[in-house]
């Protein structure tokens, strides 16, 4: 979901690497050269996570679409069904699962797009909420798999990862449900992060505009117009959605694909401008993760679905 000024200072620490990116203006993956100008290299990153979003949405939208989580007994169902998949995938047991269901009423119209886990320590303090909006119905299966992945981390680019891996899992042994969910995510995770990077150029945001603009996925880009309309008005290139839900999960995804890797690199901790109360939240539960920074996590069936998205090259190298 998309990616010095003095609220950039006042941001919480990144990675060197991150840290060299920020300052260039490059993309992940993109090293410049005097062959060509950095503006070039940065436009092209972008143009290649957009044309991997256009490949995942079209294969998306080319399938039977199955049946939707429609209410709280099937949400339930579906939470017990991927529980051990997210500790397989985390590497460890999680215990009793939380009490799962759909916000309602004034709840969701206060959350509207968000779904979230809550706790206070305890194994019945654990419930999920999750967001009842239909632009996310589609989703909703991955985005359960991300919830439930909490269990183990407040780290929202951790467990978007988790949840995308789970997803990726099951669409590869043929569920219908996550096989449209598990690319409808990780085509929101590349679009936020070709969001990000695009908000501060007019030639790269006109890109977006196009793919956006796209009657074939209308629906399945409900989401992004809505996160791109709130980019663009921050003017923020360092918002912290976009760098944790997307720029994050995606430069980790990119990078395992261009190492050859199976695992994620350790993600590193994130830098946006504090210039919201969520932001400071997102950066206060990310700090009380600091022991768990040095994790890791599977991405087998997630990048086999990146490549097919368009090859494991990343930046403007990619096909």
């Amino acid at each position: 979901m998309p990616r010095p000024s003095p609220a950039s200072r006042r941001g919480i620490a990144s990675s060197s690497a991150g840290r060299k990116i920020a300052s260039s203006g490059a993309g992940p993956g993109i090293v410049s050269s005097g062959a060509a100008p950095l503006s070039s290299a940065h436009g092209a990153a972008v143009r290649a996570r957009l044309d991997r979003v256009r490949r995942l949405l079209a294969h998306a939208v080319s399938l039977p679409a199955p049946p939707l989580l429609g209410d709280d007994a099937a949400l339930r169902r579906e939470a017990e069904r991927l529980r051990p998949l997210v500790e397989e995938v985390a590497g460890r047991s999680s215990g009793r699962g939380p009490h799962v269901g759909f916000r309602r009423g004034l709840e969701a119209r206060v959350a509207g797009p968000w779904s979230q886990y809550l706790t206070l320590g305890l194994g019945r303090s654990r419930i999920v909420r999750m967001t009842p909006l239909a632009s996310s119905r589609p989703a909703l299966p991955t985005i359960l798999a991300h919830e439930l992945a909490h269990r183990y981390g407040f780290d929202e680019s951790v467990t978007t990862l988790r949840g995308l891996e789970v997803s990726a899992r099951l669409a590869e042994a043929g569920d219908p449900a996550h096989a449209v969910a598990a690319r409808l995510e990780l085509a929101r995770a590349l679009l936020g992060a070709a969001m990000r990077d695009a908000v501060a150029d007019a030639d790269d945001a006109a890109a977006v505009d196009d793919l956006l603009a796209e009657p074939a996925f209308a629906a399945a880009l409900a989401r992004g117009r809505a996160h791109w309309h709130a980019l663009r008005a921050r003017g923020a290139r360092r918002n912290w959605a976009a760098t944790v839900y997307a720029a994050l999960p995606t430069e980790a995804i990119e990078r395992a694909a261009t190492d050859g890797a199976q695992v994620s690199a350790p993600i590193p901790l994130p830098r946006f401008a504090l210039d919201s109360a969520q932001a400071w939240l997102c950066a206060g539960l990310t700090r009380l993760d600091t022991v768990r920074r040095r994790e890791t996590v599977p991405l087998g069936a997630t990048l086999r679905l990146y490549r097919e998205s368009g090859g494991s090259r990343s930046g403007a190298n990619a096909g």
